[in-house]
């Protein structure tokens, strides 16, 4: 009877240590690339998939902007970023594209802004690009910064 006893106490021994193990591989799988908790304040970046941005930064952005003379005979767009979306943006490029007077798209110019553009918020750009007569300006690509919580 003693030695079934002593079994079961083993057994039961090791399927602590077992689940204790578990747990333990558990909360380091919890953690983030940076090694944060995931329950810390620290922001994620939520990358959109590069065929698809362009659709959705229409959906996100707004752009109002103006052209004008720059230097060295070229023009400057300047402006603002709108951000739609309740989230900071990060990584935000425009899309710039020089239109022929037939309307067709000739060149283009993908300029970063440098800065970030905050939630339902705004950021000035000034890009110097080729001088034309029509441009159109949008949002190439941009990343998502969500704070936890």
């Amino acid at each position: 009877m003693f030695r079934i006893f002593k079994v079961m106490l083993a057994s039961f021994a090791v399927a602590t240590l077992g689940v204790a193990a578990l747990d333990a591989h558990a909360a380091r799988a919890d953690r983030s690339e940076t090694g944060l908790d995931r329950d810390e304040a620290a922001p994620v970046v939520k990358t959109v998939d590069p065929d698809d941005e362009s659709a959705l930064a229409d959906h996100f952005f707004h752009v109002e902007w103006t052209a004008g003379p720059g230097a060295a005979g070229r023009a400057r767009i300047t402006g603002y970023v709108y951000n739609d979306y309740g989230d900071s943006a990060i990584n935000v490029a425009l899309r710039i594209h020089e239109i022929d007077a037939n309307g067709n798209d000739v060149a283009r110019v993908v300029a970063p802004i440098g800065e970030a553009v905050p939630a339902h918020g705004r950021t000035y750009f000034d890009v110097a690009v080729p001088t034309s007569r029509f441009y159109r300006v949008d949002v190439a690509s941009f990343d998502f910064v969500e704070l936890p919580g």
